[in-house]
């Protein structure tokens, strides 16, 4: 039995009554068993972003057949041909003729996506005035904007303020939760800005990256930690680079470990695209928990030689959406064969479409609206929007926006990964709640009972870890509010994944107060350690702040110095002095000439002078060994003490 007919089957069944012994039980029960139910593999779903780079032709991708006559007027060299050799392919003859869409033949995967009912084909989208600079166009994808100048110049991206806010404290910071990075980047080195956030990236970049041993190639990179980074502009531009260096580090064990233990059972297409749409596959049936993917496949600014001058159905473009479906279904097919496709929703986009009219080398010009495809098992199949009207074609420019990007992007965000209204409006996309698509299918859609709202009860400044005197690690944090905040917990750890409480600090700001907190961490561990803030709220909600990490390298100079034994011969008694430049824990021995251990315990030494008395009053005369050593700091010193 599928998911669906299983949720079909059961939920008017847990929304009746329910008996216990003859007597109904309580209501929240019920309603416990209906959510646990209802929200069952939402915490797991992906999304998956396909970029269409350079500008996608919407017009040679979708082809509205019932204006078939004014389309080859327009484009008389590269619009494609109902009859005759490398016709167009009618994506869906039984729909009314007025919604009838030709497709490229070589974009065949596409027709088969669609009759398997796993397509939903989003018609005329982009934003009003629509920018068509490549790289300006771009951005405002991203980063969820338009050409209004309210929101031309934002610097953070719609997918990592989504991330940010929806999983605070996961950027750099491995939990139980949430052990993977939130988005993973394939395809393009160029880290995109749309994972960017007001804590940072969101998102760790994999391209060409051999990920089974990514694991390997970042330790290989690893260089010695600067010991003191300056208080300037300099300085935070170094701690940005440690930090995005202790970013990946943290994750790269479990990226290649998650990737080794996944699988793929389809058969690929030898193109770069499959390739990242096989890494993405391999990584989620590996248990990879990531919740943002976004690959790249580049090569659509096809201002010349799109079609063949002799064959439109060949050419540039043509071979680029052979490659994107042929990738897709292959990619969907591995999903299935792994049993995660139900996990899994794909969405392509594109900077913008090309003009309506062809120019006069065998291609487009950049142009304003183009189709998004979402494609998936939980997708609503069909077509959303109608056939653009060519009639009404302005300066070469096709009119009529149908969709706005971001009413896309909103039902995805809200309806598949099950992001609320709080988590909406802080990837703001707030203002599109009200205007989701159709494109999810109503048993996938998430139940709003599931929906993912972490409210931050404080607003962290910054938090930093400084080496003093290679012997203590300073720990300072600053809050700008707080709201319900009942303490910190100052976490530890030697690997950057297992985490222990070190310190725990009482919160003590307020709305709208600045407030600044200082601990010292006196017995730091041998090499890297890394810290992190645990914020729990009055109700033990809590959130995690990002991981910074120190280096820290003990000599034996600088651990301890000045050992000595007095009274030495000893007759009742002697004294064992040293001096220590921190806290720490020391074993001491005594053995006898020939081995016998006579005396074992753990020294809690402070840091300076230490003097601590030992009774030998009971001991034989003779010659013993006092073994004094710390295996963290790689000290022994051995001395030898006569009884008299």
């Amino acid at each position: 039995m599928n998911r669906r007919k299983f949720f079909k089957l059961t939920v008017p069944a847990i929304l009746s009554p329910m008996m216990l012994n003859g007597s109904p039980m309580k209501m929240f029960t019920s309603q416990r068993i209906y959510k646990m139910l209802a929200c069952q593999g939402v915490g797991d779903r992906a999304l998956v972003m396909i970029q269409l780079g350079g500008g996608n032709d919407g017009l040679n991708t979708l082809i509205p057949l019932d204006q078939h006559a004014a389309y080859k007027a327009l484009r008389p060299n590269i619009g494609l041909n109902t009859s005759g050799a490398g016709a167009l392919l009618n994506l869906d003859n039984t729909l009314p003729i007025a919604d009838q869409i030709g497709i490229q033949p070589a974009a065949s995967a596409l027709k088969d996506l669609y009759d398997a009912g796993k397509v939903n084909l989003i018609q005329a989208t982009g934003y009003p005035n629509q920018n068509r600079s490549h790289f300006k166009a771009t951005d405002l994808w991203f980063t969820g904007g338009d050409s209004s100048p309210t929101n031309f110049n934002k610097t953070s991206g719609w997918m990592g303020r989504f991330l940010d806010y929806a999983f605070p404290g996961s950027i750099g910071n491995p939990t139980s939760n949430m052990p993977d990075p939130l988005g993973i980047q394939l395809g393009d080195s160029a880290p995109a800005i749309g994972f960017n956030s007001l804590s940072g990236s969101t998102a760790i970049n994999l391209t060409k990256t051999d990920v089974s041993g990514f694991y390997n190639t970042v330790s290989e990179l690893g260089l010695p930690y600067p010991t003191v980074i300056p208080n300037s502009d300099m300085g935070l531009e170094l701690q940005y680079i440690v930090d995005t260096q202790e970013s990946v580090s943290v994750y790269a064990q479990r990226i290649s470990a998650v990737f080794n233990a996944g699988n793929n059972l389809a058969t690929y297409p030898d193109t770069d695209l499959a390739n990242q749409l096989q890494s993405i596959a391999r990584l989620i049936s590996g248990g990879s928990k990531t919740k943002v993917f976004l690959a790249r496949i580049g090569g659509f600014d096809n201002h010349n030689n799109q079609a063949d001058s002799l064959d439109p159905s060949i050419g540039k473009h043509a071979e680029l959406l052979k490659t994107l479906f042929d990738a897709i279904k292959a990619f969907q097919e591995d999903l299935g064969l792994l049993g995660i496709a139900d996990r899994v929703m794909t969405v392509t986009f594109s900077e913008f479409g090309r003009k309506a009219i062809e120019n006069g080398n065998f291609g487009t010009d950049h142009g304003n609206l183009a189709p998004m495809f979402v494609i998936g098992n939980g997708v609503n199949p069909g077509i959303t929007g109608t056939n653009i009207d060519l009639s009404a074609v302005n300066n070469g420019l096709l009119t009529g926006l149908q969709n706005d990007y971001r009413q896309v992007f909103s039902t995805l965000l809200q309806d598949w990964l099950g992001g609320s209204n709080d988590v909406m409006a802080a990837a703001e996309f707030d203002s599109f709640v009200g205007q989701k698509l159709p494109i999810i299918d109503n048993d996938a859609i998430v139940d709003p009972n599931c929906y993912i709202s972490n409210y931050l009860p404080i607003e962290l400044t910054y938090f930093e870890a400084k080496v003093i005197d290679n012997t203590s690690v300073n720990l300072n944090w600053e809050t700008a509010t707080e709201i319900n905040n009942d303490f910190f917990e100052i976490q530890r750890s030697e690997n950057g994944i297992d985490f222990t409480t070190i310190h725990t600090v009482p919160g003590r700001g307020g709305y709208g107060i600045s407030t600044s907190y200082s601990e010292v961490d006196k017995k730091p561990l041998q090499g890297v350690s890394y810290y992190r803030l645990k914020q729990v709220d009055f109700d033990e909600k809590f959130s995690l702040s990002q991981i910074v990490a120190v280096k820290i390298e003990f000599g034996e100079n600088l651990f301890i110095k000045n050992v000595r034994v007095y009274p030495n011969p000893a007759v009742f008694d002697f004294n064992l002095v040293f001096t220590l430049k921190r806290e720490a824990e020391l074993n001491l021995e005594i053995y006898d000439i020939e081995g016998h251990l006579m005396r074992s315990e753990q020294i809690e030494a402070g840091m300076g002078f230490n003097k601590l008395n030992y009774d030998v009053s009971s001991f034989s005369k003779g010659v013993y060994v006092l073994r004094l050593y710390n295996t963290k700091f790689s000290y022994e010193k051995t001395m030898k003490v006569q009884v008299q």
